[in-house]
């Protein structure tokens, strides 16, 4: 087995896709299709930390993390090699989130999570469509 320099393997990591991910975000978009839930923008530049459904009139922000990136307590599986970089990386991720949670509330957005795998059964992709659409029919949603 080859040993990847520390320049190839962040090279290697660099070319992961944050978006567009089929087992996640396209469930997802497919269901809120299905469910003719309408209003939302993919990946809004616009909005702090670029929610992937954005529903601009009802300013709600929906996020879906990916269990890896995102430190899932269910699923992260830490890498053995190179530990600590991935335990201060995963934990960097999970504080920029929190920082992302905070301050959208703050601005009067809605805020919902979605661990990636929610998206892997058809019971909790229904959740996840509820939450949405509880966020949906705040009150305060303009």
């Amino acid at each position: 087995m080859d040993i990847l320099s520390k320049s190839e393997r962040s090279r290697q990591m660099g070319r992961v896709g944050s978006k567009g991910n089929r087992s996640t975000e396209l469930a997802l978009r497919m269901r809120l299709v299905r469910g003719r839930i309408r209003g939302w923008k993919l990946h809004a530049r616009e909005v702090l930390g670029v929610p992937d459904f954005w529903f601009a009139r009802k300013k709600v922000a929906v996020f879906v993390d990916g269990c890896f990136w995102h430190g899932c307590s269910n699923c992260l599986r830490m890498p053995k090699q190179n530990r600590a970089y991935w335990e201060a990386k995963i934990a960097r991720n999970i504080a920029r989130g929190r920082a992302v949670n905070r301050t959208l509330a703050q601005d009067g957005v809605g805020v919902v999570r979605i661990w990636e795998h929610e998206m892997r059964a058809d019971v909790t992709l229904a959740e996840a469509i509820a939450k949405i659409e509880r966020a949906l029919e705040r009150d305060d949603a303009a």
